[in-house]
């Protein structure tokens, strides 16, 4: 739990400076990339270090997706 708050203040502080400097600011999409990255590695690691019921797995793998193909969108420029 611990580590997906850190990720999540993470990617809120990111997302501050990223709403601010807007999406095209290269410093900001990289921290943008890496805040995501965090997050979808937090979600992960609750889903395989815990036991749940299979839909909750799978909301948590398919949040997980989310966060990486943000990170993806960042690291590639294409959130424009």
């Amino acid at each position: 739990i611990r580590a997906w708050e850190a990720a999540y203040r993470q990617y809120g502080h990111a997302w501050e400076t990223a709403a601010r400097c807007g999406k095209s600011d290269p410093a900001a999409a990289r921290d943008m990339a890496a805040a995501s990255w965090a997050v979808a590695a937090a979600w992960r690691q609750i889903a395989s270090a815990t036991r749940l019921p299979w839909w909750v797995l799978a909301a948590l793998e398919s949040a997980a997706g989310a966060f990486e193909s943000q990170a993806r969108e960042y690291e590639t420029g294409s959130t424009q």
